[in-house]
C-alpha cells in the first residue's frame, strides 16, 4: 500500500467488478491523447473513447489479458494498466478481423483510420515473445501522485524471463517509461505514437548461468 498526498491506494490485479472504474479512469486519461484523437478523428470525443475501452476490455484485455488497477480503500479506481502476455497475443490479427463489426459500431467513420494505425503498430512490434503494455492511464483528478509509476512497477517486477514492449504516445510519457527501465527501440515516422520502447527481460540466460557476474 502506498500513500501519496491525498490518496491511499493499493495496486493489484483487477476483477471484473472493477471494469467500470477502469473504463472511467482510462477515458479520463485518454480523451485528449494525440494517438486516440487521431483514431477518433478529433479531440474530446469522450463517449467514443469510453465505448472503445469498454469493448477492448470485454473483448481482449478482460478474457485474454491482465488488467492492473490502483484503487483506494473506498474502491475508487485511480488508474489502470492493460497488459497482454505472449500467449494472449496469439491469433491477435484474426481476432481483430473477426471483431471488425463491433469496432465499426464503436468507431463509425473512424474505423479506417483506426485500422491503419493498428496495422502500423502490429507491423512494428517485436517478433520475439514479449509482454505488451497496451496502455496505462491515470484519472485526470489523480495525476501527480506517482500512480502511473506504481502501476508500472507492479507488473514489471513480475515479468520473469520475458521482456515487455509498449508504444509511447508522447515524449512526456516516454520519459516516465525510461525511468522504469524501458529503452527506445525506434521512432515512428508519423510521430503518433512517438516511440516504440522495450523493457529488457529482468532474468536472462546470462544472469541465470552467471549470477556472480564472472
Amino acid at each position: 500500500m502506498a500513500e501519496e498526498n491525498r490518496y491511499t491506494f493499493t495496486v493489484r490485479q483487477a476483477t471484473e467488478a472493477d471494469w467500470p472504474g477502469v473504463i472511467d479512469a482510462l477515458t479520463s486519461a485518454f480523451e485528449h491523447d494525440p494517438v486516440m484523437n487521431n483514431v477518433m478523428g478529433g479531440d474530446g470525443k469522450s463517449q467514443k473513447v469510453r465505448d472503445l475501452f469498454g469493448f477492448q476490455i470485454r473483448h481482449t484485455y478482460g478474457p485474454k489479458g491482465t488488467i492492473d488497477v490502483a484503487v483506494t480503500e473506498e474502491g475508487k479506481i485511480l488508474g489502470a494498466a492493460l497488459w497482454i502476455s505472449p500467449e494472449g497475443q496469439k491469433g491477435g490479427l484474426i481476432d481483430e478481423i473477426r471483431a471488425l463489426p463491433e469496432y465499426a459500431k464503436v468507431l463509425g467513420a473512424g474505423l479506417l483510420r483506426a485500422a491503419i494505425v493498428d496495422l502500423k503498430l502490429l507491423a512494428a512490434r517485436p517478433k520475439f515473445p514479449h509482454w505488451l503494455l497496451y496502455t496505462i492511464g491515470v484519472h485526470e483528478d489523480a495525476r501527480g501522485h506517482s500512480i502511473g509509476s506504481h502501476l508500472l512497477d507492479f507488473r514489471r517486477f513480475q515479468l520473469g524471463e520475458l521482456p515487455a514492449y509498449l508504444e509511447a504516445s508522447t515524449y512526456r510519457s516516454a520519459k516516465l517509461y525510461a525511468q522504469h527501465g524501458f529503452v527506445e527501440l525506434f521512432r515512428f515516422k508519423s510521430g503518433k505514437p512517438v516511440l516504440g520502447m522495450l523493457h529488457p527481460a529482468p532474468v536472462t540466460q546470462v544472469s541465470k548461468n552467471n549470477p556472480a557476474g564472472r
